[in-house]
């Protein structure tokens, strides 16, 4: 029986044949392989956002125009620049209001009404959504009927000391959180069986029943990632992309095509847009409105909290 669609401005971002730039962790390599899979997507770059002076950009073509991308797993706030994310938590319901009214981002934490602040003045960043983007896209990909019913993922295939599932629960650490967050994570869960198919329930049926026992493959994966060359344990290659190692790059992408017996992502040479600056900014009950009037300036690229009290804000250079 096909799914209730639970958000309209879905349907402007999720159709075919669009181009994408994705992040360059395990989370963005996977959500961007389910996108040119299904929906016939084209990578085009690479991002490595987070707040810090590294923040980078790699793009296929000097001459594209952002504009014309969806930005995956990274919270994009330039209004006309498209977003599928999970990072972002607004300010406050104003914040929400202001991020989406385009409606050309998409955002679980968005689709809940999850904020920093809400309208009793009580903060609820510990209910914001905890899991990858590549979840959340799943969940969506099936809700729409881009992922036909027949289609089975073999989330179970053994792959080294771990199964596939164990990789793709890795992509933002969907295991530790939930023995870290077990409330939130179980709700969260629920969520998305409810509005995904069989295979996000597949997944998630695994991490609400086995979530304690699958934390001895969590770092089984997380020190295979690192073996491979990534540069930390949630498979972040931008490392790679910095040293221009396609060759290490590549193996990786394969690697998950095969793990995931999907087609492998395409590399060309990638180009650094070398206009971004990031920085970290504490927040609290005293700064947060000088916090968040700094963030909507109009140089500011990208912004989320990246901790309770943490902000990640990515600045763009003028021409």
């Amino acid at each position: 029986m096909k799914k209730t669609i639970i958000s309209e401005s879905l349907k402007n971002i999720f159709i075919p044949n669009q181009k994408c730039i994705i992040n360059t962790d395990l989370d963005g390599i996977l959500s961007g392989m389910l996108l040119q899979e299904f929906l016939n997507w084209e990578v085009v770059g690479f991002s490595s956002c987070c707040g810090k002076p590294t923040d980078e950009l790699w793009i296929e073509d000097t001459e594209a125009y952002l504009e014309d991308c969806v930005f995956v797993d990274l919270p994009v706030c330039v209004r006309d620049i498209s977003v599928i994310d999970q990072h972002f938590v607004a300010f406050d319901e104003e914040s929400i209001e202001e991020y989406s009214s385009n409606l050309n981002k998409i955002n679980p934490n968005i689709l809940r009404n999850r904020v920093f602040k809400n309208a009793d003045n009580r903060c609820e960043y510990t209910a914001k959504y905890p899991f990858g983007t590549v979840h959340f896209i799943l969940a969506v990909l099936e809700n729409l009927g881009y992922i036909d019913d027949e289609f089975e993922f073999n989330f179970f295939k053994r792959v080294n000391d771990f199964d596939v599932a164990d990789l793709v629960l890795r992509a933002d650490r969907v295991i530790g959180n939930t023995c870290q967050y077990t409330p939130n994570c179980i709700d969260w869960s629920n969520w998305l069986i409810e509005i995904g198919g069989k295979n996000t329930n597949a997944l998630f049926v695994v991490v609400k029943n086995n979530y304690l026992q699958r934390r001895i493959t969590e770092a089984k994966v997380e020190a295979f990632l690192r073996e491979i060359g990534c540069s930390g344990s949630d498979g972040d290659c931008s490392n790679l992309f910095r040293a221009e190692d396609y060759d290490a790059i590549n193996n990786y992408f394969v690697f998950l095509s095969e793990c995931l017996e999907l087609n492998r992502i395409p590399l060309y040479r990638f180009y650094n847009f070398n206009r971004l600056k990031g920085k970290r900014v504490e927040v609290n009950n005293q700064n947060l409105d000088i916090v968040k009037n700094e963030a909507m300036k109009n140089d500011v690229f990208s912004f989320a909290f990246v901790t309770m009290r943490t902000l990640s804000m990515t600045f763009i250079e003028e021409d």
